[in-house]
């Protein structure tokens, strides 16, 4: 039901060794910082004390409101500007709920405070074999800037070129932050990069990050959750962010018309599910989606008898279980108790899932019947996106494992299904992740079997699925990353980080698809075709700048039976 937990912890396991930066999270260092999270990041505009505008200071007029940001000179930052109520109190674990007109004087200098996260990343042992290149590839993942963390930070971030006015209208782009569902922030990467490279190509845009409920306070499930007319809060969160960009985005000179939506690992997960959610009805509130390394997950349903057995279990931790009413007393639990328990149970519970509502069925059978939003989207994955999920096997792994692990994924299927799946992955690692390089990288018994099924399962399964409902039905551009080798792992999952948040030529293809829709621009260096059923071409990132072409066509045995699963199995 979530193989994607697999991914969170690895995660977690690097994150937790508190390694250097990687490439491309150096260039932040070339641009002026922004202040860390202040103990109160918008203060009652009402108290005496609200801030003083600071002489040359950027402002922004909302409502009756006056936001003041920060400016390096070449970019405008206005941070932590709430875009919803607080999800406190009754709206505990509820949609979230528009907020009431701005007023006064707001300091938006300070990254806001950033949702509660579900997991610890600190003291995780990792397996004896992994390479101390591997420990520092995904430090990336632990990147955030100083922050506070709470219940109250549905607050999102607007960066736009310094010289922009009211009513230029450009195109925005609007970025949900990796996350596992579980961990990290909207400060993740920093905006001002992607900024100043689309004023450098001569394409601006504004870039918009926004804040939205992790693990059990966004994603908690249940038949009580359902019948709340609730579900899947995360995801309605950012939901909520991009309704406020329709009402409030042309005061910063940004074009509401124009809005494509970003994301990589769960962040192209949550841009994709946003096609298929409201019945495919996108509200006209985007017209691009841009993922990397993520797609429709297979989904269960939110009082499933998994589901509901995770609610249960969280009701009966928080001493809820007895109550008349076990949502109310949720909503009465301290927030720390929350935490708690949310962070001990977070390998199970934490879970997007069809909620009947806002994702209204799950996302395959969306696909089949056509409920998509007629948008553009572009979606793609590195090469060997499995093998970071090797941290979390045991030395000793067995065909047994696997089968459990199979099972995971697709729990409504048979013990034949699950024999097929293995079968179809020899244990052979000539033939497994990272791909094209023999014997070698075996670092642990089945480590490259472990990698393929993993990778096949969670993201080349789904986006090959994507693909084969959309390619001819809109405009749909996919691409295949292999750069960024790292020893053991490969171009694994999130390989694409530097090269898109630091600037290189894959933010040069987004900047391109935000202002027209069409990756290629106005001189393509190499010219991007859309993907066709009859020629599913994707273009290949390789070497260090070299740009070609692949045909998704890779592991069709392997790929078309997980997609048989995905469609068959719910």
């Amino acid at each position: 039901m979530r193989t994607h937990a697999v991914y969170l912890f690895a995660f977690q396991a690097i994150c937790s060794l508190g390694a250097s930066p990687t490439t491309g999270s150096s260039t932040l260092s070339s641009i002026p910082s922004i202040a860390p999270a202040a103990a109160s990041v918008l203060p009652d505009p009402t108290s005496p004390t609200a801030p003083a505008i600071p002489s040359g200071a950027p402002t922004i007029q909302l409502d009756e409101g006056t936001f003041f940001g920060v400016s390096n000179g070449v970019t405008n930052s206005f941070l932590g500007i709430p875009f919803a109520q607080p999800p406190v109190g009754d709206l505990r674990f509820a949609p979230p709920q528009p907020n009431s007109p701005y007023k006064g004087v707001h300091n938006a200098t300070y990254w806001g405070t950033q949702c509660l996260n579900t997991i610890s990343i600190t003291g995780t042992v990792l397996p004896s074999w992994a390479t101390d290149e591997m420990k520092r590839y995904f430090a990336i993942f632990s990147t955030l800037a100083p922050s506070t963390f709470g219940e109250d930070c549905l607050n999102l971030n607007v960066i736009a070129p310094a010289n922009i006015k009211a009513g230029q209208k450009l195109p925005i782009v609007a970025y949900i932050f990796f996350s596992g569902f579980d961990f990290s922030g909207s400060s993740n990467v920093d905006g001002r990069i992607m900024v100043n490279r689309s004023i450098e190509i001569g394409e601006p845009v504004i870039w918009v990050s926004m804040n939205y409920r992790l693990g059990s306070y966004g994603f908690l499930p249940g038949r009580q959750i359902r019948e709340a007319g609730s579900g899947n809060m995360g995801l309605r969160d950012q939901r909520e962010a991009l309704r406020w960009i329709q009402k409030y985005i042309p005061a910063f000179g940004g074009d509401p018309s124009r809005v494509t939506l970003l994301g990589l690992s769960s962040g192209a997960a949550s841009a994709t599910l946003h096609t298929v959610a409201n019945g495919g009805d996108s509200e006209g509130l985007f017209k691009g989606s841009w993922g990397e390394s993520g797609a429709l997950q297979h989904l269960g349903w939110i009082d499933s008898p998994l589901a509901q057995g995770i609610y249960d279990e969280f009701t009966e931790k928080l001493n809820c279980s007895d109550a008349t009413d076990t949502l109310a007393c949720l909503r009465q639990v301290p927030v720390e108790n929350i935490k708690n328990v949310s962070a001990s149970s977070a390998d199970q519970f934490w879970l997007i899932t069809a909620d009947g509502d806002f994702i209204q069925e799950p996302p395959q059978q969306a696909l089949v019947k056509g409920k998509l939003a007629p948008v553009a989207i572009v979606n793609g994955i590195a090469e060997d996106e499995g093998t970071i999920a090797t941290l979390t096997f045991p030395d000793g792994a067995n065909d047994t494992l696997l089968l459990n692990f199979i099972k995971q994924a697709f729990p409504n299927m048979t013990d034949s299904q699950a024999q097929v799946v293995l079968d179809l992955y020899p244990d052979d690692p000539s033939e497994g992740a990272p791909y094209g390089t023999g014997s070698q990288y075996e670092l642990a018994p089945m480590f490259k079997r472990i990698a393929s099924i993993a990778g096949d399962i969670d993201f080349d399964s789904n986006h090959r699925l994507l693909g084969s409902f959309v390619a001819n039905r809109q405009d749909f551009w996919s691409y295949y990353y292999t750069r960024n080798f790292v020893y053991g792992f490969g171009s694994t999952h999130g390989g694409e980080i530097p090269n898109m948040y630091g600037g290189g030529d894959m933010a040069d293809l987004l900047i391109h698809f935000a202002n027209t829709f069409d990756p290629n621009g106005p001189k393509p260096k190499t010219y991007w075709p859309k993907y066709r059923l009859a020629a599913p071409i994707m273009l290949l990132f390789s070497g260090n700048d070299t740009l070609s072409y692949k045909d998704d066509t890779y592991r069709s045995d392997q790929i078309d039976y997980l997609n048989h699963l995905n469609l068959a199995v719910h």
